[in-house]
């Protein structure tokens, strides 16, 4: 079975963080993570390209920010800003209307 395309997956990992967990959300790093880990990717340029996807899909308003911390030089390097996502309601009707959920 062909794995759902990238972006939608993203959404639906958001989604269910911000559902199922008492302190919503979940930081940009952890979706990375499972994202490389589903896809079969790794390395620096898979993980910006999912840091990428998730500006883009910050500014169609499908996620919005609800934290935000620096990178001590955990997670992908020192100095960077990392933010944790939520799936906004516009977000969510979209993914309904597309099928996603």
């Amino acid at each position: 079975m062909p794995k759902i395309h990238i972006k939608g997956r993203i959404l639906q990992i958001i989604r269910e963080h911000t559902m199922e967990r008492p302190d919503k959300g979940i930081w940009d790093y952890d979706i990375a993570k499972q994202i490389l880990k589903e896809y079969g990717l790794a390395g620096a340029y898979a993980s910006g390209n999912v840091r990428v996807t998730l500006t883009d899909l910050f500014s169609g308003a499908l996620i919005e920010t609800i934290d935000e911390k620096l990178d001590k030089g955990e997670h992908f390097s020192e100095g960077k800003l990392l933010f944790k996502y939520s799936i906004t309601s516009f977000g969510e009707n979209r993914m309904r209307d597309t099928g996603i959920i």
